[in-house]
């Protein structure tokens, strides 16, 4: 291998890299992260800069350093330049795509500008082609200039150059990056949390649990921020509230992973009874697959899309500070630990003696005491007072049954045994064990009923049972187990049923409905709010049978749209499109509604500014 060549090789990354990072540093530009931007910030961001840079530049260079290595030397050069040509082009339309739609290139956007229909949306003009395509070319003679100019400086400063300087410099920048991202990130710095998310494909590390483990102490509040501050603006427009004339009680009861098909009769027959009586949901979609998504879409009635621009900005769900500024009782009952994933903050952090979890080692154990907690709340209340109770229940998610209570559904597993999960086995035992589960909590929940029963309670409460997401038991028969791991309805699906005093009793509705309707619902018909429903969520009326097709379910990270007919438009972790059947068939060609696709995005970015 040729040392010289060798040597332009390398300096050429390394230039190379500094060029990408202040293509990369170019993204804060007309972004409200500036705003936000305090010495600690700029050093995280252009550590970051550099840091992603030299990744992502360290490609080519490999990729050149191999075809040295097998002799193919001119090919080597061209090689290597040619990629950093292409890498600096993607980078630059990238950086466009931004700018319009808040999130880097992906398999929808290639498909929106390249698929069917894409004419829909995009119409360039032919001197827009012209300027893109000259830029481009421009782009890629720089790089060739670049190289050139490369080889003069290393052929002319050679011996007094330091590889080893430009090496420590990016392993620096990376580690720093990432161990401070650990540490900015769980104490919520909006400088660094915010301006990591604006580098494309970036993801920096966190360890939220390993810092709480060691005793690290989040800051009461997050920041001096109020609603709508940053780059958001949640709500659109400030609310418009009168004082209702009276105000309901509000119970929330959540079941942690609720299979719709273990809501029948024979397994449930509390909660069945009580939904006879009541309005019951029968086409219902959770806002995610996974909990931390699902209970945030539940709260805000937005996608969770929007945790990593409210968490850092202390911004709370107006659904809790309408509730606390009408003078609620405010207690919540949750099962497992609030502090994570940290609903204490995201959801409860101005509530004020939020109990954090239930004692017991099992969740049975906790379930049960939630339930005597709550009664013994409800009993002992003064005056009349209106009171918010979020009830959330584990048991089915864990799968522990006490051993002294009979199996009302056999053969049953003692434990969920994960070892033996596969295609072909028969999940019967499995799903009896979830079914006793939901059975015992079944028997809980008829304890509520039967107080607010007992204390006179149902003409003036509103009464709300769901679950955060659903646990599939491979009825795809593509062996899939548990949550998170597709957006089928057997993961988002859940079953909702409502007491709402004043309504028609004993009806079902099978339009489609989704959790962020649950936020309008209780703000526009009992809590005095009078603006539209767009001004602070993305749902609309439980009742209103308006279409919900491109529903959105799932986070920043990893989202999909629930489309006509339930088939799933999928954006992978690794930026990818991927289509599915409601089954979770694999699509191949799908023709995607370009134009529909961009009135999605439009809605789901309605909250940036």
């Amino acid at each position: 291998m040729n040392s010289e060549i060798l040597k332009r090789s390398f300096y050429f990354y390394v230039v190379s890299t500094f060029i990408l990072a202040f293509q990369f540093a170019s993204y804060i530009n007309g972004t409200s992260t500036i705003e936000l931007m305090d010495a600690e910030g700029w050093v995280f961001f252009i550590a970051s800069c550099i840091s992603h840079a030299s990744q992502i530049a360290l490609l080519p260079f490999l990729v050149a350093l191999l075809l040295q290595f097998c002799r193919l030397k001119k090919v080597a050069i061209v090689v290597q330049v040619v990629l950093m040509s292409l890498i600096y082009i993607f980078n630059y339309l990238n950086e466009q795509v931004y700018a319009i739609y808040r999130f880097h290139i992906n398999g929808f956007v290639l498909n929106m500008v390249f698929g069917p229909g894409a004419g829909e949306v995009f119409t360039f003009d032919r001197m827009l082609y012209v300027k893109e395509l000259s830029y481009l070319a421009l782009v890629a003679l720089g790089v060739v200039g670049l190289y050139m100019f490369n080889c003069f400086v290393v052929k002319t400063y050679g011996k007094r150059l330091r590889w080893w300087a430009a090496v420590a410099l990016f392993v620096g920048c990376t580690l720093f990056a990432h161990v401070w991202h650990i540490y900015a990130s769980y104490m919520c710095h909006q400088s660094v949390v915010k301006s990591a998310a604006l580098l494309p494909y970036y993801f920096p590390t966190t360890a939220n649990d390993l810092m709480m483990k060691y005793g690290f102490e989040r800051p009461e509040q997050y920041a001096d921020f109020a609603a709508g501050g940053g780059d958001v603006c949640y709500p659109v427009k400030a609310l418009e509230k009168e004082q209702p004339a009276e105000l309901p009680n509000i119970v929330l009861i959540v079941l942690d992973s609720w299979n719709k098909r273990a809501f029948t009769p024979d397994c449930m027959p509390n909660t069945c009874a009580f939904a006879d009586r009541n309005l019951r949901f029968d086409n219902h979609l959770s806002g995610s697959n996974g909990t931390r998504s699902a209970i945030f879409s539940l709260f805000f009635g937005l996608s969770c899309y929007y945790w990593e621009s409210f968490e850092p900005m202390n911004i709370q769900p107006l659904l809790v500070e309408r509730l606390l500024e009408l003078g609620y009782d405010f207690r919540v009952y949750p099962s497992a630990d609030l502090r994570n994933p940290p609903f204490d903050k995201v959801l409860f952090g101005h509530v004020k003696n939020l109990n954090l979890g239930s004692e017991g080692d099992m969740a049975w154990k906790r379930d049960q005491n939630l339930t005597d907690r709550f009664i013994a709340d409800v009993k002992s209340r003064e005056g009349n007072k209106p009171f918010f109770s979020f009830l959330f229940y584990d048991l089915p998610h864990s799968y522990e049954m006490p051993k002294d209570v009979d199996r009302t559904f056999t053969p049953s597993w003692d434990y969920a045994d994960y070892t033996k999960l596969n295609n072909d086995l028969d999940p019967t035992p499995f799903f009896n064990l979830y079914r006793n589960c939901v059975h015992y909590d079944d028997l809980l929940l008829a304890r509520v009923f039967g107080l607010l029963e007992e204390e006179q309670l149902m003409d003036n409460t509103i009464v709300i049972i769901t679950g955060d997401h659903s646990q599939e038991f491979n009825e795809n028969h593509r062996n899939y187990w548990g949550h998170n791991g597709n957006f089928s309805v057997p993961q988002i699906g859940v079953p909702l049923i409502c007491h709402l005093p004043g309504k028609e009793e004993a009806v079902r509705y099978t339009h489609r409905t989704t959790h962020y309707d649950i936020v309008p619902t209780l703000m526009r018909g009992y809590l005095g709010v009078k603006n539209a429903e767009e001004d602070y969520s993305m749902g609309h009326q439980l009742t209103d049978s308006i279409s919900r097709t491109w529903h959105i379910a799932g986070s920043r990270l990893n989202y999909a749209f629930i489309v006509e007919g339930d088939t799933i438009l999928e954006k992978t972790a690794q930026g990818t499109m991927d289509v599915y059947t409601p089954d979770m068939a694999p699509v191949v060609g799908y023709r995607m509604n370009a134009k529909a696709f961009n009135e999605a995005i439009q809605r789901l970015n309605h909250f940036f500014k």
